[in-house]
C-alpha cells in the first residue's frame, strides 16, 4: 500500500491494468503542448527542414537542367545532404528539450507530485516508461515528422529517375538514424532530469553535456590533425560518422575508426540515461 502523506486517496475508478505508461506519456505531451513556448519552439525547429525542402527543389531543378539523374544518366545520391540534415536536427532537438523536456522528472521531484501518480494503479516501470514516452513523442514531432516529409518530397522528385531506389534507401537509413537520435537524446535528458530536483540545473547540465563535448571535439581535432576519432567526442561528430557508416556504406570512414564505433557511443549514452532513470525510480520512497 502506498503512503500518501499529502492526502491523496486511493483510486477507486476503472482499473486499466495495461498501457498505463501510454496514458502517462500522452498526457505528459499534451501538458507540454498546452504551453505557448512549446508551440513556438516546435515552429522554430521546423524552419530548417523547410529550408532543406527548398534546397531539394533547387537541387532537382539544377540536376534536371544538367541531365543528371535522368534515365540512362548517373548522379550522386547526395549522402552529404542527409549527414548535414541530421547534424542540424541535433541542435533542433536540443533546443526543444532545453525549452520543454528537462523538467520531465525533476518537476515531479520538486513539487512532490510523484505520489499523485502512484495514487493510481501503476508500477514504477509504468511511470518511468511513460515519462520517457513523453520525450519520445516530443522528439518525434520535432524532428522525425519533418525528416519523413523531407524524405517523401525528395523521393517524389526522383521517382522517374534511375536514382529513385538509391534515394529511397538512403533516406530510410537517414530516418533510422533520426529515430535513434530521438531515443538517445531523450534518454540523456530524462537521465539528467532524474539527478536533480531543480529543472534549471537539468537545463544547465543538458547544455553542458552538448557544448563541452563540442569543445573537446574541436581541441582533439586540432591536436590530432583532423583525426576522425576526435569526432566521437561530440554528438554532431558521432552522428556524422554514423551517417557515413550507415548511409554512405562506410566508404568515407577512416581506417582507425570502425564503422560500429559511433553506435557504441550511442549505446553508452542511452544506457547512462536510462540507468539514471532506473536509479531514481528505484529509490523513490513512500510508494508501493
Amino acid at each position: 500500500m502506498a503512503i500518501r502523506d499529502q492526502v491523496y486517496t486511493l483510486y477507486d475508478g476503472v482499473i486499466r491494468e495495461r498501457y498505463a505508461w501510454a496514458v502517462i506519456g500522452w498526457t505528459g505531451f499534451r501538458t507540454y503542448w498546452a504551453f505557448w513556448r512549446t508551440k513556438l519552439t516546435l515552429l522554430a525547429v521546423w524552419l530548417p527542414p523547410l529550408i532543406f525542402a527548398l534546397m531539394v527543389i533547387a537541387e532537382y531543378a539544377v540536376q534536371s537542367q544538367m541531365g543528371i539523374g535522368q534515365p540512362g544518366q548517373e548522379g550522386p545520391p547526395g549522402v552529404a545532404f542527409v549527414t548535414i540534415f541530421l547534424q542540424v536536427q541535433i541542435f533542433s532537438l536540443a533546443l526543444v528539450y532545453a525549452a520543454n523536456g528537462c523538467g520531465v522528472i525533476s518537476d515531479d521531484l520538486r513539487h512532490r507530485t510523484i505520489q499523485l501518480y502512484f495514487s493510481k494503479p501503476i508500477t514504477r516501470l509504468d511511470y518511468g516508461a511513460g515519462k520517457y514516452l513523453t520525450l519520445l513523442i516530443m522528439g518525434g514531432v520535432a524532428i522525425v515528422i519533418p525528416a519523413t516529409l523531407l524524405a517523401v518530397l525528395r523521393s517524389a522528385f526522383y521517382a522517374q529517375t534511375d536514382m529513385f531506389s538509391d534515394i529511397i534507401f538512403m533516406h530510410l537509413k537517414g530516418l533510422f538514424l533520426t529515430v535513434l537520435l530521438v531515443l538517445v537524446m531523450s534518454a540523456m535528458v530524462i537521465g539528467l532530469s532524474s539527478l536533480t530536483r531543480r529543472t534549471g540545473y537539468a537545463v544547465l547540465a543538458w547544455i553542458g553535456v552538448l557544448l563541452v563535448p563540442l569543445i573537446l571535439h574541436a581541441i582533439f581535432g586540432v591536436a590530432s590533425e583532423g583525426s576522425p576519432l576526435a569526432s566521437l567526442w561530440s554528438m554532431p561528430g558521432t552522428t556524422g560518422l554514423a551517417s557515413k557508416a550507415l548511409v554512405g556504406g562506410g566508404a568515407t570512414l577512416h581506417e582507425s575508426v570502425p564503422p560500429w564505433s559511433p553506435f557504441v557511443v550511442y549505446g553508452a549514452l542511452l544506457s547512462a540515461g536510462l540507468g539514471s532513470l532506473y536509479w531514481r525510480i528505484s529509490r523513490l520512497e513512500g510508494i508501493a
